[in-house]
Order: structure tokens, then C-alpha cells, then sequence
């Protein structure tokens, strides 16, 4: 016989498709919350079709009590049958991070789990969040000044991953449960240290609110954020929609926006594509406040601007573009595969290389054609970034060659400054692939091709050449 709070959990989670069989990873601390996770989990496995595995990492930041800890949790996986993965930091590691406390331990936390999912094939990766957890979150959102989407605090499932089965259950009513079976846990003296600010949301300032003003702060606070999520379910998708047709190119280091269309959007709408564009280069547990929102959105009506806005994250203006990526990292030039295919460090794209016809038609762009005999003269493919001084032969009008006319005059520019020339964003140059023959820039693969790669057809011997195909990277126009 179920329980009602097991029926209710039991009905959360398939109201929100939590589960769809498989392996369900428990992230164990041995706190209370977690410990009452796994023993219902555990419980209603059949009911829900899934079996249970559990997780716990030792950050190494309480001495003594972190060791009793991971011991607590050995015992109670051991009891219960289930398989338990453990890590442990080094002592001070946490402490040594850039980020604060509370971040660097909760990063650390998010990687170890979703490597030991992985590892473990685990579908789904369970997490003790409750309903006054989400009321803790929404509020701590609050007074660092987030936007609406801020206000739906933690979701029941986030990147078809990460699941909360006890977000409609309180914490008072697993201490309940705890109790009525006799279920033990340890105590985190941290959770009672108020110098971290969530503490003092939960020990302080709720308690305040719920003495002073609104005795029933945490269900005020869970209805807002269950009116948030359907509201934006619905804004989501208009952004989504208006992102697409605003991208012009988006990979895992950068994106690339056109000005014009963003700037049609609603101002609500435009906030939005700012926060997914973070979103997607930082990951989801990126949290923009609305003050860097705001600020990004004001460059936006510059007509050349630039910020760092993390210490990864730079964003920047250049005519009809807007873009953001992470910092590039210069890599070695790399042999291009002939024939076959060459993926470009960066997300910068893919070349494929074969044997062309003496009548190919390529556009100098996303296609070339290249002699074997250029090749043995000028040396082997390779593909790389710009470097310092680079040039690239070009004919005296337009950008494009290919294998008709006969009278222009080559002339050759730096490619740095032809990159100016077509308004590509400074910090998107070093992701741009330079293809050379030896020391000899003949591509830009997206944008133009040198003036060598021109050929007369009549002249050229069947098997001498090769063509070159560009995809999945930026195309310029």
C-alpha cells in the first residue's frame, strides 16, 4: 500500500514524464532530503519502471563530518541493495576555485553526477529539490534581479536529464516520512551557516516574511513560479522561432545574429535571444540577471561596439552583425585529408576533398578546385587559422575567381584586412579556416578563393584535379 505522499510523488513524476524506464541516478549527500529521495525512489521503482543507482562525491570541505558522510551513504546503499558511485576531492580543492564556495561546489557536484551518469547508463539524473527549495530559489532570483523567467525557479525536468521527483513535497513532509519509518540521515552543519546567502534566505528572510507579512510565503512564492512555467512554455517558443530566423550561424564557440531582424523584435522577445544565446554558448546552469540583459541590449544600438561579458563570453558589433563567442584558442595547422574529410577544430566546419571534372562549376566559396600539380609546387593542403601577415591573391574587382576569363590583373591583400572588409566581427577572425598549399593561402573556405586557383581548362590534364567542399561553417555574403 502506497502512502499519500508516495501516490502524490508517484503522480508528479508521470504528470511531467520524468521517467520512461531505464536507470534513474539518486544524487546522495546523506542530508536529509536525498536520503528520503532514494528510500521513495527505491520504493516505487516498479510503479515508476525504473531501477535506482545512487552517486555521492566527498567535496573534502567539513573534515570529520564530509567522512562520516560518505560513510552514511555506503551504509545505506549497502542496506538497501543498490549500487553506489563515489568521488572525492582533494582537500582545499573547492576552496582554490575562482568561483565562490557555493558555485565551484555545486559545478563540481553537476560534472561528477553527469560523468557518472554517463558512465553508468543512466538515463535520468534524480536531485532531493523541494518545494521550499523552489520557493528559496525564486526568491534569491528576486533580489539578484532576474526577469520573468527567472520566477519559475527550478523546473521538474531540465534538458531531459535532470529530474525532480519531490518538488511538490515539502521539506517538513520528508522530515514526516523520515520519522514515521525510522529512516536516518545526517545533519550538513553548513545548511545552518548563514554566511552563505542562500542560508540566510532560508533561516532569515523567509521566516521574517512568514512572521511579519504573509505566513504562507513558500506556497505564494511555488504558485508563482507554476504560473511562470506556463507562461514560459509559451514565450520560449516565440523566442525559439524568432532566434532561428534571426541566426545566421551558431555552433558550441559562437553566434552569429542579424542585427536588422533582432532589432524588429519586442524588446521582451530580444531579452530573450540575449539569454539563449548565453544559454547555449555557457550551458544551462547560466543565470543572466536582467542588469547584464540590459547592457548587452543597449550595444545593440551602437553600429561597432565590443564587451567581455564573462571572462569567456565576448560579445560584439559590427554593422549588420552581432555576435557572441568564446575566446578562440589558436591551433596547429592540420593536414587536410585527400581524398576524404577534415573536421576544423572550433566548430569551423568540414572540408571534403575528391576529384573534380574539367567542367566543374564551384563559386570560390563553399566550393574549389585546386591542380595536383599547384599542390607538388607550392606544397601539401593544410588548414589552419590567420596568422600575422598572411595574404591572399586576388583579382582586382569582386571576391570571386573561378575557371573563366582570361584579363584580369591579380593583385594581393592581407587578409585581415579583408576580413574588415566584409564586417566579420574581430573575435570571430581567429575561428575563420585558412586553407594554404604550403605557405600559400588559396581559401577562405565561406567567404573567397585566391586568384593561383584559376586554371584553363584546355591546358589541364584530366586526373589534375581536386575539389574542395566546405560545409557546416559560416558562409559570408
Amino acid at each position: 500500500m502506497l502512502f499519500e505522499i508516495e501516490k502524490r510523488i508517484v503522480s508528479y513524476c508521470k504528470k511531467h514524464l520524468m521517467f520512461s524506464g531505464g536507470t534513474a541516478l539518486v544524487a546522495l549527500s546523506g542530508g536529509g532530503d536525498s536520503v528520503a529521495l532514494l528510500h521513495l525512489l527505491s520504493k516505487l521503482s516498479g510503479e515508476l519502471g525504473i531501477k535506482i543507482e545512487a552517486a555521492h562525491l566527498n567535496h573534502s570541505l567539513r573534515g570529520k563530518e564530509s567522512e562520516r558522510d560518505e560513510l552514511f551513504c555506503r551504509s545505506v546503499c549497502d542496506k538497501l541493495g543498490i549500487h553506489l558511485s563515489v568521488a572525492k576531492l582533494a582537500s582545499g580543492e573547492i576552496q582554490n576555485s575562482k568561483s565562490s564556495i557555493e558555485t565551484a561546489a555545486r559545478d563540481t557536484r553537476m560534472a561528477f553526477l553527469k560523468k557518472t551518469a554517463e558512465e553508468r547508463h543512466s538515463e535520468r539524473i534524480a536531485t532531493g529539490h523541494t518545494f521550499d527549495d523552489l520557493a528559496e530559489t525564486v526568491l534569491q532570483r528576486i533580489l539578484r534581479g532576474t526577469g520573468p523567467s527567472g520566477l519559475t525557479g527550478i523546473l521538474p525536468v531540465r534538458e531531459g536529464q535532470w529530474v525532480r521527483p519531490l518538488l511538490s513535497t515539502s521539506r517538513a513532509e520528508l522530515r514526516d516520512y523520515l520519522n514515521a519509518h525510522g529512516i536516518e540521515f545526517c545533519e550538513d552543519s553548513s545548511n545552518t551557516d548563514t554566511n552563505f546567502f542562500r542560508n540566510r534566505i532560508r533561516h532569515e528572510l523567509i521566516p521574517f516574511i512568514e512572521d511579519r507579512f504573509s505566513p504562507n510565503i513558500t506556497g505564494v512564492l511555488g504558485r508563482l513560479a507554476e504560473i511562470s512555467v506556463v507562461q514560459e512554455d509559451y514565450l520560449n517558443n516565440v523566442t525559439l522561432d524568432a532566434s532561428e530566423k534571426c541566426f545566421i550561424y551558431v555552433d558550441d564557440y559562437k553566434i552569429l545574429l542579424d542585427k536588422s531582424k533582432f532589432m524588429g523584435y519586442h524588446s521582451n522577445v530580444k531579452q530573450r535571444i540575449i539569454r539563449r544565446c548565453l544559454t547555449l554558448l555557457e550551458g544551462e546552469g547560466r543565470d543572466a540577471d536582467m542588469e547584464e540583459i540590459y547592457y548587452i541590449l543597449g550595444l545593440f544600438d551602437e553600429d561597432t561596439a565590443a564587451a567581455d561579458i564573462t571572462s569567456e563570453i565576448r560579445f560584439e558589433i559590427i554593422k549588420q552583425y552581432a555576435s557572441f563567442s568564446i575566446n578562440a584558442q589558436p591551433y596547429k595547422p592540420l593536414p587536410v585529408n585527400m581524398p576524404g574529410e577534415t573536421l576544423i577544430p572550433a566548430g569551423g566546419g568540414t572540408l571534403h576533398t575528391s576529384s573534380a571534372e574539367h567542367d566543374e562549376v564551384w563559386d570560390g566559396k563553399m566550393t574549389v578546385v585546386a591542380q595536383k600539380k599547384d599542390i607538388e609546387k607550392y606544397g601539401p593542403l593544410t588548414v589552419g587559422t590567420v596568422l600575422p601577415g598572411d595574404v591572399i591573391t586576388l583579382p582586382p574587382k569582386g571576391f570571386a575567381t573561378g575557371n573563366k576569363g582570361k584579363t584580369w590583373k591579380a593583385k594581393d591583400m592581407k587578409i585581415r584586412d579583408i576580413f574588415s572588409s566584409f564586417s566579420i566581427p574581430k573575435t570571430l577572425r581567429n575561428y575563420m579556416p585558412i586553407v594554404r598549399s604550403g605557405a600559400v593561402p588559396i581559401w577562405i573556405p565561406g567567404l573567397l578563393s585566391s586568384e593561383c586557383l584559376r586554371y584553363d581548362a584546355g591546358n589541364t590534364p584530366r586526373n589534375d584535379l581536386i575539389r574542395l567542399t566546405f560545409s557546416n561553417g559560416i558562409q559570408w555574403h
